[in-house]
């Protein structure tokens, strides 16, 4: 599966509506990836582009 597909599947997940996930264009569908992701306790670096890795 490709990486679109698993970000529209996680913001189902998250209660987003398989309509509207399915039809973010590439900026916003990322944008909204991030937060929910933040809202779970993950730190996002924007010098890197990536997640920081949780302390064990």
């Amino acid at each position: 599966m490709d990486e679109a597909a698993n970000e529209c599947l996680w913001l189902v997940h998250n209660g987003v509506s398989f309509d509207v996930a399915f039809s973010l264009d590439e900026v916003k569908r990322k944008w909204m990836v991030i937060q929910f992701r933040q809202f779970h306790g993950d730190e996002f670096d924007l010098n890197t582009m990536t997640f920081k890795e949780r302390p064990q």
